[in-house]
């Protein structure tokens, strides 16, 4: 998800970068506990058979599903700010608080963007500047890295001058 605001406090435009959570925590985990009621019914049913030891392993089931989930709830929580100053772009990233930043030059910052035609890659959108480079939007879909990087071009591209030939 690709938001842009303007900060009131410093005037800065602000991108900020999340992954889609599509669903809340306490949505998950009433995913994981129906998945788990169910694997649960199934198992119980299978133990009156007499294969009890099928019962274990359908609360071990239940307790991987509820794993994986936080995994990829935590993981797309991930949040990357990318603030366009005068003179500085400075991109703060991290999950609950900034954990890295990094600061260019604006005007010797350039963005690379690798957009392939295949519909299983969803490209690289880089920034550079000199021979320091930093991968943005990872969690982010193909269109939405398309967006990410107009809004770069746009917040970049606003106070470059344009290079003319004087004939």
């Amino acid at each position: 998800m690709v938001v842009r605001q303007q900060n009131s406090v410093n005037g800065a435009t602000q991108i900020v970068v999340t992954g889609n959570r599509s669903m809340s925590w306490n949505a998950n985990v009433l995913l994981a506990a129906a998945l788990g009621a169910v694997s649960l019914l199934f198992g119980g049913g299978i133990a009156i058979f007499g294969l009890w030891l099928v019962l274990p392993f359908a609360g071990l089931e239940f307790l991987a599903v509820l794993y994986c989930l936080g995994r990829t709830y935590r993981k797309l929580g991930y949040t990357e700010v990318i603030s366009v100053r005068e003179s500085t772009l400075v991109v703060e990233s991290g999950f609950d608080s900034p954990q890295a930043s990094s600061e260019f030059s604006r005007h010797w910052t350039r963005i690379e963007f690798d957009d392939p035609e295949s519909l299983f890659e969803t490209g690289t959108l880089k920034l550079a500047c000199g021979r320091r480079s930093l991968e943005l939007g990872r969690l982010l879909s193909k269109t939405e890295k398309r967006q990410l990087n107009v809004e770069l071009q746009r917040c970049l591209g606003a106070e470059r001058p344009e290079l003319r030939l004087v004939s």
